[in-house]
């Protein structure tokens, strides 16, 4: 690696204006490169046709503004992004104007230089949920764990909420483990810091409240197999109160999950070349 880096993560921010301003913030007081955000950026609702206007005038009203005065003083820092699978695929377009524009850079199925030898790649779908959205679920594998029946699902791809059926829309989209694979031939992943919005199956990461591994099997596989040197993840909130850890190994790749909640932004700042990450 041609010179050290440091970069600031954190995930799962579900419109918590004061967590985005607290961690701009803490960037120029920790004197990170880049921030990082690894999905879930808008607020959550209930009312599912009212919510996506409700995350569009977030972007607009709040995120634009905030990162443009951001971007103007601090214009060395760069700002990565992606969706979650709570975040509505319809309101991409605001975040690619942004992009256009040289505030943010984008990260699911992308591939950004870091360094002349690191790079960094995103990916925000995970798997099958218990909620309503689909825009951002895949299945887990293969198409065999497609559920045998269909139930109720949504999607806004078509720029509105509209009922989908549940098994069409598995079928029709790639595979979790299939986009990994696409993913992995834009980069060398032994030099690719992967940003995963789902954390790796059967970690200290992926701990429900009810004790329940979370994560994504293929995702294990992948690290298992490509062996990044660094994963960084979110989506399960809860897991690092679980397990009282928010870092994890498989092999020889440092895997982690800051954690959320309301009350405290949760980060983490990653020194490079050396991989120290540690909490703030």
């Amino acid at each position: 690696m041609s010179r050290n880096l440091r970069i600031l993560y954190t995930a799962d921010l579900h419109g918590n204006l004061r967590h985005y301003q607290k961690l701009l913030s803490l960037s120029v007081i920790e004197k990170a490169d880049s921030i990082v955000m690894g999905g879930d950026l808008l607020p959550k609702g209930q009312l599912l046709h009212v919510h996506i206007e409700g995350q569009r005038r977030f972007i607009t009203d709040h995120l634009r503004p905030l990162f443009e005065s951001f971007r103007d003083i601090y214009h060395e820092k760069a700002i990565y992004l992606m969706m979650g699978n709570d975040d509505y695929a319809v309101n991409m377009n605001r975040f690619e104007e942004m992009e256009t524009e040289g505030t943010i850079k984008l990260l699911h199925l992308r591939v950004h230089p870091l360094t002349d030898s690191l790079s960094l790649a995103g990916y925000g779908c995970v798997p099958p949920t218990s909620f309503l959205i689909k825009d951002w679920e895949r299945l887990d594998g293969d198409r065999s764990s497609v559920p045998e029946h269909s139930y109720q699902a949504c999607s806004s791809e078509h720029g509105r909420i509209v009922p989908i059926d549940a098994r069409e829309w598995f079928i029709s989209h790639n595979t979790i483990s299939e986009d990994l694979e696409t993913l992995a031939r834009l980069s060398e992943p032994a030099n690719t810091i992967y940003v995963m919005h789902t954390p790796p199956l059967g970690t200290k990461l992926d701990v429900l409240r009810s004790g329940r591994h979370a994560g994504s099997r293929s995702v294990r596989h992948f690290i298992e197999e490509r062996r990044p040197p660094l994963t960084l993840h979110g989506h399960v909130h809860e897991s690092h109160n679980m397990t009282k850890e928010f870092i994890d190994r498989i092999g020889s790749t440092i895997c982690v999950n800051a954690g959320q909640t309301e009350d405290f932004l949760h980060a983490v700042i990653v020194d490079l070349p050396g991989y120290v990450v540690r909490r703030v």
